[in-house]
């Protein structure tokens, strides 16, 4: 049962709660709940709002089917055991159906948090693969106690194939490759070599038939040993322009290979009687479909649209209006305009046409972009309301874990749209900001808007100038309207239930994040390279030292590196 929906109908203590499963149960307990008054406004105990009502003057009576059939969430970001399994733990609570723990092992996204990478102001606490392995059989557990879709996989395949780890974008030696599968990589620029030393990014000879056959061998084997995982993502390398040129391989997209590999994998599956669900990738080269290849069956497969390099600035919608460039083997370029990227998934969508979603990223980087995280949660909502007509059924968000500073409200925001379809952004809003902050919810929003409105999220895109005395202007303005927003701040930090009390101490702490960015982007914007060098030196200083006050709901690692690599460029240091 891949699809929900719901039934309540309770008055005066009696009634009943009901779902077309197990998880839809679930669902309709926590919507029972939210229509009762209760929010969950970011995971964790201090995250939930209960007020005090007579349970005999209820009445809830509610009859709906999820808008979309994928509501997921995926890790990514540097994270801590605590950080996973409480927004497992709370995604049904919004709304959401699945979650996808990526990659065999995602090592990777807690290593970064347990050796503090990046951070010297924390002793790091290191922890091991197999560590992390048990923290995955935690998860699972998790996930099916909720009845929730497991998604697993996706990078790390070809490095299975080679026989390296596949735990993250770590660096290997062609050496640490067995003699015999060498000749498996694809041959690029006339040499056969881990790309740029990172396995998970490197393709393989697809026209190989022993690098295909021992794809789908590790395919098949991996849905035998984890008959919990309900979608298996089986994607090649995450790097582009790197594809095979032998002369076996140059004359055949890849996509054709990589959709003869899937048919193979579902006929051997079909032949165990296994049911996974094998999600297939539209990204990098296979933007591109397939020429002649076509699926045989179809109904096992789930076609994945990551449109990765895309602006943000503005919603996917249906009358976005691009064109695709021509594939040109090892020379291709990634769409940023909406229009573009929409080309793309209509080309795939002439060749499959059935169960799909989104796998987006507005929570990978692009928050950082909007410090107020209120632009971006509209154009978010958007996204969410267009998806049907894009001939989409549902969203995966690949996302930094802790994204709730200074607000969820992006996050309730996709949440409630996946469930609904439809969005009044601006009373969904006011809805959020009265549970999460209580009597100043209202001023609250408007204080983030404001934010949102003066760091100018397509500056800090890059779409337009950051610089000049206009930009200027704007940024010194930023200390001064956070210090008039100071005293409501104050106020309710003593005040009122846990919920609202942690809301308010965390926007504080993000006020002095804010003053010290609004510094940076100032010295920048009037060309003054060393003081926004100073000004952010100190900004790295004030998160690194200030982390664990806001480890469950701001991840320190990705704001570094996406400010530095994104943003200021110049500045970068990893």
């Amino acid at each position: 049962a891949r699809d929900d929906a719901i039934r309540i109908d309770v008055s005066e203590c009696a009634g009943y709660i009901t779902g077309v499963n197990e998880r839809s149960v679930l669902l309709a307990v926590y919507r029972f709940f939210r229509e009762a008054g209760c929010a969950f406004v970011r995971p964790g105990r201090d995250g939930e709002y209960i007020p005090r009502l007579s349970s005999a003057a209820l009445r809830v009576s509610v009859c709906e089917a999820a808008a979309y059939r994928h509501r997921a969430i995926c890790i990514e970001g540097a994270v801590s055991y605590e950080n996973v399994a409480g927004i497992i733990d709370w995604a049904p609570k919004a709304g959401f159906n699945g979650y996808f723990t990526q990659f065999f092992t995602p090592f990777e996204f807690f290593d970064r948090w347990y050796s503090h990478r990046g951070n010297p102001a924390m002793t790091p606490t290191p922890v091991s693969v197999d560590t992390v392995d048990r923290f995955m059989r935690d998860y699972g557990a998790e996930i099916k106690k909720r009845g929730m879709m497991h998604h697993g996989v996706g990078h790390g395949w070809t490095a299975r194939v080679l026989g390296i780890g596949t735990g993250g974008w770590y660096q290997s030696r062609d050496e640490d490759i067995a003699p015999d599968r060498r000749d498996l990589i694809a041959e690029v620029d006339g040499k056969r070599g881990l790309w740029r030393g990172v396995a998970i990014n490197t393709n393989l000879c697809y026209s190989d038939p022993r690098a295909r056959e021992l794809m789908v061998r590790e395919i098949v084997d991996y849905a035998q040993g984890n008959r919990d995982v309900d979608y298996i993502h089986c994607w090649l390398a995450d790097a582009a322009n790197n594809h095979c040129e032998c002369e076996r391989c140059r004359d055949t997209r890849p996509a054709d290979f990589y959709v003869e590999m899937l048919n193979e994998a579902d006929a051997r599956l079909a032949a165990l009687g296994l049911p996974t669900r094998i999600v297939f990738l539209i990204y990098l080269e296979l933007l591109w479909p397939p020429e002649r290849a076509r699926f045989t069956n179809p109904d096992r497969f789930t076609l994945m649209f990551a449109p990765i390099s895309r602006t943000y600035s503005e919603p996917m919608r249906p009358d976005s209006r691009g064109e695709m460039a021509p594939f040109v083997r090892n020379d291709i370029t990634h769409p940023r305009a909406v229009g573009d990227a929409m080309a793309y998934l209509r080309a795939w969508q002439q060749v499959f046409d059935g169960d799909s979603f989104v796998f987006d990223y507005h929570y990978m980087w692009d928050h950082f972009m909007d410090p107020g995280y209120y632009e971006m949660a509209r154009v978010l909502g958007q996204d969410i309301e267009n998806l049907h007509a894009l001939g989409l059924n549902g969203y995966v968000s690949c996302q930094n874990q802790r994204v709730f500073l200074p607000s969820g409200l992006g996050m309730h925001v996709l949440g409630h749209t996946l469930w609904s379809g439809s969005l009044d952004f601006e009373g969904e809003a006011a809805r959020y900001f009265d549970a999460a902050c209580g009597r100043d919810g209202a001023l609250c929003r408007a204080y983030l808007a404001g934010l949102s409105r003066l760091f100018e999220p397509r500056a800090l895109r890059g779409e337009k100038p950051a610089t000049g005395a206009e930009a200027a202007r704007r940024y010194r303005g930023i200390p001064a309207f956070i210090d008039e927003f100071l005293p409501v701040i104050e106020r309710n930090r003593e005040a009122g239930p846990l919920c609202h009390r942690r809301t308010w101490e965390y926007l504080a702490l993000h006020a002095q994040l804010c003053r010290g960015l609004a510094v940076v982007l100032a010295s920048r914007a009037q060309s003054d390279d060393r003081a926004a060098d100073d000004a952010w030196a100190e900004v790295r200083d004030w998160a690194c030292r200030n982390e664990q006050r806001m480890q469950p709901v701001f991840d320190v690692f990705e704001f570094i590196s996406t400010w530095e690599r994104r943003i200021l460029k110049r500045s970068a240091k990893a």
